[in-house]
């Protein structure tokens, strides 16, 4: 069975690149370009690991984050954080939230596979 990952992120040309670089090692990929309604699709597949954007519109990754670990089916599947910026203290915020690490953006594929691989443990 293939690892499923899931990609939330409002930049379209984001979710694009990490889909073509994911599904081309493999994997099978979910992309959501908002949060909104996000942890119910994923309830219905299960991804092995998420990618959430920290800035989105409506409800940010960092709430997003919370949600996830909040339930009950989702909350031990890993979280890799996205973010631009790189502001230390949404980063903190995200690993003190339970995300596993985080990307800064814009990322080399080697980077983004390196990451991914190491905490599905392909």
């Amino acid at each position: 069975m293939k690892n499923r990952i899931a990609i939330v992120d409002d930049d379209e040309n984001m979710l694009e690149l990490l889909k073509t670089i994911l599904t081309d090692k493999g994997y099978e990929v979910f992309c959501y370009n908002e949060s909104v309604g996000a942890v119910d699709k994923m309830r219905e597949y299960l991804p092995s690991l998420i990618m959430l954007d920290i800035h989105m519109p409506k409800k940010n990754g960092i709430e997003l984050l919370k949600d996830i670990k909040a339930d009950a089916v989702l909350k031990k599947i890993p979280v890799v954080m996205l973010t631009v910026e790189g502001n230390p203290s949404e980063i903190e915020m995200s690993m003190l939230y339970g995300a596993n690490t985080y990307i800064l953006k814009p990322a080399s594929k080697e980077d983004i596979l390196k990451i991914v691989e190491n905490i599905l443990i392909v």
